[in-house]
């Protein structure tokens, strides 16, 4: 790499593109939030940029690599998510440096603060969860069925790289006897092409105001599964309910809030599945992720005492193995554990 991008040669970078004078720099953050990129912020007098390097080594204790490729893809989405939902949901691409994997984007608003602190401060608003369900809805329906799209980000290698193999594949090594079902799940993520997958659809990247929400990180997007997306974000909500319990009733109602944000959008975006069958596909999805964020590679950081594994474990299992039909049947399902434990 020619190039590795840091805090302290940031501003020497910039200036030697253009973008910069070095005088007029008030402040530069290295923005934490991620373990695949590396972020820094910089602010001037006049404007305020975010500088975004793919790694290739990931910032994780075992072997986790990435083609760094994907940061040309992560800029591609933007610019395809500034035509299919409202203006200022995203960041706008400023500059692109393919030869270094870079990109220099604009930054999210100033008064909106990170949803998953938040969350995880038990501040549990409904509005932003509906909102992010709608905003699926519409990334989901304006992209179902387009086969620009769909040939722009058809291939999934960095989903496999990001998420199959770390979080399936991985997990299913961890549990023998689960094997075949979380790997017939992986395969369901990779055969169904329908809609543009945004792959790392959480909380940690969203940026959200009073009224507004502001999404980032685009590097796992593909032309995929919807139910990977909704699987994603409601195993962030379960798993804060089973880690903050006291404010589970909040994170359940999070979970029918997302649920009819995103039905409210819906068109094409089951791509021909009715909303039941999608969501019997999103609870096999949801079962196999939340086994992942303790056994896989990536382990949520906030579960870290054992019997509170082994909870989030039982559930997995069951949510594999038994099926439930609905997202009430799940809610009843953790409500049901998280008193007996």
């Amino acid at each position: 790499m020619s190039y590795e991008l840091t805090s302290d040669n940031v501003v020497d970078y910039l200036a030697s593109q253009g973008w910069i004078v070095p005088s007029e720099v008030i402040a530069v953050e290295l923005l934490g939030g991620g373990i695949s990129n590396t972020l820094v912020k910089v602010t001037t007098t006049n404007d305020r940029l975010v500088i975004k390097q793919s790694l290739a080594q990931l910032r994780v204790a075992g072997e986790w690599f990435a083609d760094r490729d994907r940061i040309q893809r992560e800029r591609e989405c933007i610019e395809v998510l500034n035509r299919v939902i409202p203006a200022g949901s995203v960041p706008q691409v400023r500059y692109a440096d393919p030869e270094n994997f870079l990109f220099i984007m604009s930054c999210a608003p100033d008064n909106g603060v990170n949803w998953k602190e938040r969350l995880l401060a038990g501040d549990v608003d409904q509005q932003a969860i509906y909102r992010a369900g709608s905003m699926l809805g519409q990334i989901h329906s304006a992209t179902a069925g387009d086969s620009q799209v769909r040939e722009q980000f058809i291939d999934d290698a960095p989903f496999i790289q990001l998420r199959i193999d770390p979080y399936h594949w991985t997990t299913a090594q961890a549990h023998p006897d689960l094997a075949d079902i979380i790997r017939d799940e992986a395969q369901r993520m990779l055969d169904i092409k329908e809609v543009l997958v945004h792959g790392d659809y959480s909380p940690k990247n969203f940026i959200v105001g009073p009224s507004t929400i502001f999404l980032l990180d685009f590097e796992v997007v593909h032309y995929g599964n919807p139910a990977f997306d909704l699987a994603f974000m409601l195993s962030h909500l379960l798993l804060k309910a089973v880690h903050l319990a006291a404010r589970r009733s909040q994170f359940f109602q999070g979970v029918d809030s997302f649920w009819q944000g995103y039905s409210s959008q819906l068109s094409a975006a089951s791509g021909g599945r009715s909303l039941p069958a999608l969501e019997r596909d999103s609870i096999r999805q949801l079962g196999c992720l939340l086994l992942a964020r303790i056994d896989g590679k990536s382990p949520v950081e906030y579960i870290i005492e054992p019997g509170v594994k082994d909870l989030v474990r039982s559930i997995a299992r069951t949510l594999l193995l038994e099926e439930p039909a609905t997202l009430w049947d799940v809610v009843a399902l953790v409500e049901a554990r998280v008193l007996t434990s």
